[in-house]
């Protein structure tokens, strides 16, 4: 199967037909990401040792800005970008995230069509804005303040004794969040196209490492693509809303049949006649159906468990940039 027989098998409610810089019409796909804390992690708040917090029903949750979610998933978006890349059919050999290059023909990639960028061409400015809607999230069990780990700081050696044998003092006290910990992400895909979920998804099924020090440690997040919602309009939803509304206990780990039933009462809460709900065969959602075989294909191509599934990535990117670069000559013609 090639991509462009898989794209047929995915139901087309909820995308664009291709990319364009002006967005006419703003379909959505919003994914049911649930993601599950399985090493201690630590999200710094503006207290560099612990994470930032809000209180629902007079509960303390861990908080977190969507950007610290966001920021890993592009990097690996990016890697998988340089790793198919050939003769910069797929991203320009000058493209580095977050340091705009004066060209927008080689700004053209999924990274910036798909995430966004701002930067100048020829001393002028320009802006593509995200298609990924990706807020804030809060753990849906309480974030122990209690649950510290205290530490004694190293000197340069690598002991806690100094070069005359002084026992250090210096102590920090980083409160993380616990292994069995779950966040329930709503990420939303606006007026995107269907390569653009497919790179999504690759990028949150293949990032597993979040937080600050996150590289001085392995994997400590799992991430599932639990539901999916289809819109002709808006399907954004609210970890917040969903957390303040349903979930009012102050117990520990919460069950996965809690989750989908707390989830599935705030969806049908908020449901709109025009939206489709789908979810995996292990995470029912009460007024939607499973998985579309397209849907799930998509998913498990996300994956990467087979030689075959960069194959189906390398030709979705190559047309995500050729969309890209095909509406950068079109605007400059009628400009």
């Amino acid at each position: 199967m090639n991509w462009t027989e898989l794209k047929e098998r995915v139901p087309s409610d909820g995308f664009a037909e291709k990319y364009e810089i002006y967005r006419r019409a703003r379909p959505t796909v919003t994914l049911i990401v649930l993601r599950t804390v399985t090493d201690p992690i630590l999200f710094r708040s503006t207290d560099s040792e612990r994470a930032e917090t809000q209180e629902f029903n007079g509960v303390i949750h861990a908080q977190v800005n969507g950007e610290k979610f966001v920021s890993k998933e592009r990097l690996t978006g990016l890697n998988v970008c340089r790793k198919l890349d050939e003769n910069e059919n797929i991203i320009s050999g000058e493209y580095t995230y977050n340091e705009p290059i004066p060209s927008l023909p080689k700004s053209q990639n999924a990274d910036m069509l798909t995430y966004g960028l701002a930067g100048t061409v020829s001393g002028a400015t320009f802006s593509q804005k995200s298609h990924v809607i990706e807020g804030y999230t809060y753990s849906l069990e309480p974030y122990d303040l209690m649950n510290k780990e205290l530490h004694n700081a190293l000197y340069e050696s690598g002991t806690m004794r100094d070069e005359s044998g002084n026992q250090s003092e210096s102590l920090f006290n980083p409160v993380k969040v616990q292994p069995g910990t779950h966040f329930v992400h709503f990420i939303t895909l606006e007026a995107g196209t269907k390569e653009m979920l497919l790179y999504l998804m690759h990028n949150i099924l293949n990032t597993g490492r979040y937080g600050a020090r996150e590289t001085r440690t392995g994997r400590n997040m799992k991430n599932e693509i639990v539901g999916v919602i289809t819109s002709a309009g808006d399907s954004s939803l609210s970890c917040g809303e969903l957390i303040s509304d349903y979930i009012t206990e102050s117990g520990s780990e919460l069950s996965r049949d809690t989750i989908s039933s707390k989830i599935s009462d705030y969806i049908n809460e908020h449901k709109r006649a025009d939206w489709n709900l789908y979810y995996a065969n292990d995470f029912e959602l009460d007024g939607g159906s499973e998985f579309p075989e397209g849907l799930k294909d998509l998913i498990d191509i996300g994956r990467c468990k087979e030689e075959n599934d960069f194959t189906l990535i390398k030709s979705a990117l190559e047309t995500v940039r050729k969309q890209g670069l095909d509406a950068v000559v079109k605007k400059e013609t009628n400009q």
